[in-house]
Order: structure tokens, then C-alpha cells, then sequence
């Protein structure tokens, strides 16, 4: 008798539908996959279990192979992973693709990918809890381990812990942070609330526009009328009045100091602001720049998901809309923004949406630069940071024989260092491409009582012209040696721009002059950072005193490479210290 005719009088049962996907990554932030369907089959979604837990879910999107996705250097594996081979099921209704990730579409298939980012999910797992990815039931093989995952070590925490927090109404979100659902949080909800009215305010107020809702919050107010319980921020927007990238892009960095201006901490990334509260910086929104191009199509530098356009017929104005914690701007007629935004299945929830993967189109064009937003970075660092007294290089240069009486401070930020040199009796001019800073140690300077010795200038070091008149200038106010002073300065401007500036200070210098400067080297490159959100370069010491005695003309007549010299906090620096006189 055949198997799959039964045995007389019972239920002939049939064989689990064959379902052929797999997980391809799985690692310590992010886990990736697919499934082949028909494309005719309706949307189903894949789960994440953590032993007998549902953690989360999230619909398979057709349309994208996972080679292009973006995949973070950290999740290459998970942090308790085994160099297991790939195992491949049999007989147990699902089928594995093929191991060098390359799959054949049949006619009448397509792939549908999903992703879930799983951060926080090692601090619950045990040695032996399982972690397993399933579609319509059935656990999808994982590449290098099998139908499942088997964590090899404790964590913080454990399952029954996790399941307390889901009933209390935890929830996995779209970043892999297992936290209190944004629907539930009205904390969160009221000091975000406030936090965009006073972004709104400002922004109307100094360029007229209306910053509105858009994105996962706007999605959230459309589809569930109010937050998205796994989403991870406020998400907002206003439309420049510009049309092009470019001068987009330029007005956002000067947004960005008018909020920086208006007392709120502001970090200016690629593509959009990170506006946090100042008096707590753990609660944020997100600011994005817009613009209509010369042919009316809304530009998105974050990009979209959908492949419907959007244009100015398209866009009538905001409306006040109710949202957990006050009210909010929303676009007229929302549905087609969302849609443009999301794609035509906006509807369907994805708390593992992954942008690298989903974008359909991007304005690449309006993205800024590393200078512009390394001017926002020490603009809002100034703003919010202050120092009091000479630092530890300032210490050491002080205790030199024959110091010059006159100095100039190149990146000399909020002046801390200025001040201290002015306080030992010398003249100094301090520059610096932050406004902010400038300000804040000229007002300083008044305050200590230093104004008469210590003058301060915004230059902007990569502009060789302007930095050229200002050395020439002072080296012509100073009949005797000048110090050029540079601390913490050489690593946070490109290799191009140092050889500007040493080159200019080799033009003006005289014999006797001193130069002396401090930056972090090669070795310091894999510490730990506290300020880690700006740009840094990290060169060889040995190089740099080679290129200051050879083509620069100076004598080495100290020099240091250490850690020890400037610890901060729990950052203890790999640091270059050098002092050079110049030659005749």
C-alpha cells in the first residue's frame, strides 16, 4: 500500500507544503533571508522565535536580492557562533538554497527577502536556547548551523524574563532594541511631542516653513493613528524652497545652526538632522530636507521605498493632527505620500524594514559633505561643551625655555587653551571655522578679563587664502618669534588640508619661531572614543616628523608618542606631541 493513501477508514494526511528559502546571515545585530513563492501567493509572514518565544514578525518583500543589502562589520556572526557547517534538511518539508547564496528563480516564482535586526536578543538566551526563523510555520535552515540556532553561552537574562517584559509590552523594534512599545511609552511620546513643536516653531519662525510628519511617524498616524508600536524615533520633514540637491543640502546645514542657536543639541548626518533634547539627549526626532525638482518630483535624500512618483499636484498643504503627546503637522491627503514612501503594501506591517535593502530611489544629490557636517559637529560641540583651564599639552609647552610672546591657536575651539596662554602674559589670536566657538571664547575672554591679549577669528583652515591672510597678518604684527600652537587640530583635517596648513606656517615663520602641535596617531585608530560622531584621521608620528624636519624646515626639539598625555574620562588617547623650532 502506498504511504500516502492511508490505511483504510482514516484521513489520508498530506505532506507539508514545501516551503525553499533559508536564513542567510544570522549575526550578532542583524539576520537575513528569503523565501520563494509564487508570485501569485499572498503575503505571509516570517517569524523569529527565541526558544517557544514569538518574538516578532515581519512580511517577505519581493524585488531584492540580499547581495545588495547592507550588512553591518559586527554581524558577520553572532556573538556565541559555531563554525558549524551548513546543513541541509531532508524530508522535512523545507528546502535550502544553494550555499553560495545564488538562487534560480523558476518561471512563476519570485524571492521575497526579510531581515530582522536582533541586537538585544543574546542579553535573554541561555546555553542551548534555540533561535529559529520560520514561514507559514515550518523553521527555515541557517546558514553554518542548521534548522536552528543554539546559543553556546548565558547571557544577562533569560527567556522567562523576556516573556515577563512582552506581557508588560516590550516589544523587538526595527533597530533590535527590546523596549517598552512606543504606543505605551507616554514618556517618550510627551518629551518627543515637545521636543519637535519647539523644531517646528523655530524652523517656521526663521525660514517659513511647516515641518510635517513624515516616515515611520507618519506611516504610524496613516495606518494605526498614532505611533508604530517597534518604531524607534520621530520622524520629520520640511520642503526647501529650493530645487536642487545641492542648494538643499546647504540650507539644512544652515538650519542646523539656527537650531543649534535655539539651545537644542543638533548632530548634522548625511542625510538628514538628529535633533536631541537638551536636557536629556536620549530623546530625539529626526529632521529630513525635501525639495521639488526643476520637474516637480519630491526628492527624498533618505530615499523611498515605493515606485508610484509624488509631485507638487500631489502635495496641498499640512493639516494639526492629533498624535500621542500633542499635535502634529500632517500632509493633506496623506495616502499617496505614504505610499510613495512604503510601496503599494504600506499597509501590511514590516517591524524589520530595512532601508539598504528596500530603496527604489534616492536623491544622492543633496547629501552633505564631511566638512559641512564637521562644522555642525564642533558648532553644537561648543555650544554645549565648555573647559576650564590650560590642558595638559598647554602644560608641557608652557615649561619650554625661550617660549615666543606671541601665539596662535589654529583650531583653538573654545579657546581654553588661549585663554591660558593670555593669562601667562602672552599675546594670542585663536581661529577657528565655528562661529559658535568664536563667539563663546571671545565673550569668555571678557569674562577673565584677557580680551586685551586674547582676540579670536573665524577662519576656515581649508581655504588657503584666508588662512594665508591671517598667518601673514599676525606674523606681521610681531617683530619678535611667534608660536604656531595646534592641539587636537592635524587629526581632524584631511591629509590635503595639513599640507596647506604646514606649508603656509613654513611661509610666514622666521628663525626661532616654534611650532607645536598634538594629534592623535596610527595606534590611537582602534581605541575607544567618547566623542565618536565626527570626523578623525590617524597618521604615522614617525611620517609626520620626517615631513616637519624635511620639507617644512623646523628642528625636532621635543617629541612624544603616548597614551597618558590627555586621558578623558574613560578615553585615554594615542597621542603626538611634538615641539620644533624653525631653522634659519
Amino acid at each position: 500500500m502506498n504511504e500516502l493513501q492511508g490505511k483504510p477508514g482514516r484521513p489520508v494526511k498530506k505532506p507539508p507544503a514545501r516551503v525553499i528559502g533559508m536564513v542567510e546571515r544570522l549575526g550578532e545585530a542583524q539576520i537575513f533571508g528569503w523565501v520563494m513563492v509564487p508570485t501569485s501567493a499572498p503575503p505571509a509572514p516570517v517569524s523569529l522565535h527565541l526558544g517557544p518565544i514569538k518574538l516578532s514578525s515581519t512580511y517577505p518583500t519581493p524585488g531584492g536580492a540580499l547581495a545588495r543589502m547592507e550588512i553591518a562589520q559586527d554581524s558577520a556572526r553572532p556573538p556565541t557562533a559555531q563554525g558549524t557547517a551548513l546543513k541541509r534538511a531532508v524530508g522535512s518539508g523545507v528546502a535550502v538554497g544553494r550555499a553560495d547564496g545564488r538562487r534560480n528563480v523558476r518561471d512563476g516564482f519570485e524571492e521575497r527577502s526579510f531581515t530582522f535586526k536582533v541586537r538585544d536578543i543574546w542579553a535573554y538566551l541561555r546555553q542551548g536556547n534555540r533561535v529559529t526563523v520560520r514561514y507559514k510555520g515550518q523553521p527555515l535552515p541557517i546558514s553554518g548551523h542548521g534548522i536552528y540556532f543554539s546559543a553556546t553561552k548565558d547571557g544577562k537574562y533569560n527567556l522567562r524574563l523576556l516573556q515577563e517584559r512582552l506581557d508588560e509590552g516590550f516589544i523587538l523594534t526595527q533597530m533590535g532594541e527590546i523596549v517598552l512599545s512606543k504606543r505605551l511609552d507616554e514618556e517618550w511620546q510627551r518629551r518627543v511631542a515637545g521636543l519637535y513643536t519647539k523644531v517646528r516653531e523655530v524652523v517656521a519662525e526663521r525660514y517659513g516653513y511647516d515641518v510635517f510628519i513624515a516616515y515611520g511617524t507618519l506611516l504610524g498616524s496613516v495606518r494605526e493613528g498614532g505611533y508604530i508600536s517597534h518604531d524607534a524615533d520621530f520622524d520629520s520633514a520640511y520642503i526647501s524652497q529650493f530645487h536642487t540637491g545641492r542648494e538643499a543640502a546647504e540650507e539644512l546645514l544652515d538650519v542646523a545652526m539656527t537650531l543649534i542657536d535655539a539651545g537644542l543639541e543638533v548632530d548634522l548626518r548625511q542625510r538628514l538632522l538628529h535633533v536631541h533634547d537638551p536636557e536629556d539627549p536620549s530623546y530625539r526626532i529626526d529632521v529630513f530636507h525635501l525639495y521639488f525638482d526643476p520637474e516637480g518630483r519630491l526628492r527624498f535624500p533618505w530615499g523611498v521605498a515605493g515606485t508610484r512618483g509624488y509631485t507638487t499636484d500631489d502635495f496641498v498643504g499640512t493639516e494639526l493632527v492629533d498624535l500621542p503627546g500633542g499635535e502634529v503637522l500632517r500632509p493633506i491627503n496623506p495616502e499617496p505620500l505614504v505610499a510613495h514612501l512604503y510601496g503599494d503594501d504600506w499597509r501590511l506591517p514590516k517591524p524589520a524594514f530595512h532601508w539598504p535593502h528596500a530603496r527604489t530611489d534616492v536623491a544622492d544629490d543633496a547629501v552633505l559633505t564631511t566638512a559641512e557636517r564637521d562644522r555642525v559637529y564642533w558648532s553644537n560641540f561648543y555650544a554645549h561643551h565648555t573647559s576650564s583651564g590650560g590642558s595638559t599639552f598647554f602644560a608641557a609647552v608652557s615649561e619650554l625655555d625661550g617660549l615666543p610672546g606671541a601665539v596662535v591657536d589654529i583650531g583653538c575651539g573654545d579657546g581654553h587653551d588661549s585663554f591660558a596662554f593670555a593669562q601667562s602674559g602672552r599675546t594670542v589670536l585663536g581661529i577657528d571655522q565655528s562661529a559658535v566657538a568664536v563667539q563663546g571664547a571671545t565673550a569668555r575672554a571678557e569674562q577673565l578679563g584677557v580680551a586685551d591679549r586674547a582676540v579670536f577669528e573665524v577662519c576656515d583652515v581649508s581655504d588657503p587664502a584666508a588662512l594665508g591672510a591671517v598667518l601673514e597678518r599676525f606674523r606681521g604684527q610681531h617683530a619678535g618669534n611667534v608660536l604656531f600652537y595646534l592641539r587636537f587640530f592635524l587629526h581632524s583635517v584631511t591629509a590635503e588640508v595639513q599640507e596647506e596648513v604646514l606649508a603656509h606656517i613654513r611661509s610666514v615663520a622666521r628663525a626661532g619661531d616654534v611650532f607645536a602641535a598634538e594629534f592623535r596617531t596610527d595606534k590611537d585608530e582602534k581605541r575607544k572614543k567618547t566623542f565618536g560622531n565626527h570626523y578623525r584621521r590617524f597618521q604615522s608620528a614617525a611620517e609626520f616628523r620626517a615631513a616637519l624636519e624635511g620639507r617644512f624646515g623646523f628642528q625636532v626639539v621635543s617629541d612624544q608618542e603616548s597614551d597618558g598625555l590627555s586621558p578623558y574620562g574613560d578615553e585615554d588617547p594615542i597621542l603626538y606631541r611634538v615641539v620644533a623650532r624653525f631653522r634659519e
